[in-house]
């Protein structure tokens, strides 16, 4: 019995270790935003399109995409062509979607700095399928954009978005 109890604990233990997990980022490229105008005041919708590709860039990092485990958003930066399209708006709100997995907010910029060109949002803290997600061959990227006027042209926006992926090793 003395002999049988270390062994297992060292089995558990070496099993316990062959499932650890490793992180690692993974940031896109710019993403393109445009709510076409005529905009009103009040609430528009800009969108872009993004594809994730993850399964290319785990493969450049050595890994099978079956050993993405999870993902959050760590950080979501949008970059405005001048500081006139900030002082525009009073509020963003991302939301991310794709055919197979719901759309979901996940971050928020209220109230936006005026005369700013880069913007970091607020990223929301409860996340939900992320990695699900990245795995889709299309994203889409909603921003709900709260217009302080009304805007005769397109309103536009370039986004990168961090993402936070575990990795089982």
């Amino acid at each position: 019995m003395k002999v049988i109890l270390p062994f297992c604990l060292i089995l558990l233990c070496f099993c316990f270790a062959c499932t650890e997990s490793q992180t690692i980022t993974f940031k896109t490229a710019p993403i393109a935003l445009v709510a076409s105008g005529p905009l009103f005041e009040g609430a528009n919708t800009a969108q872009g399109d993004f594809s994730p590709n993850i399964a290319a860039y785990l493969t450049q990092q050595g890994l099978p995409l079956s050993s993405l485990e999870n993902a959050t958003l760590q950080k979501v930066s949008f970059t405005l062509p001048d500081s006139l399209n900030s002082d525009l708006v009073s509020e963003i709100t991302l939301q991310l979607a794709a055919d197979q997995v719901d759309m979901q907010k996940v971050a928020v910029l209220n109230p936006v700095p005026a005369g700013q060109t880069l913007l970091t949002l607020n990223v929301a803290q409860e996340q939900k399928k992320i990695a699900e997600l990245l795995r889709q061959n299309k994203m889409l990227l909603v921003a709900d954009v709260n217009l302080k006027k009304d805007l005769e042209a397109d309103w536009q926006a370039t986004a990168v978005l961090e993402f936070l992926l575990t990795i089982k090793k």
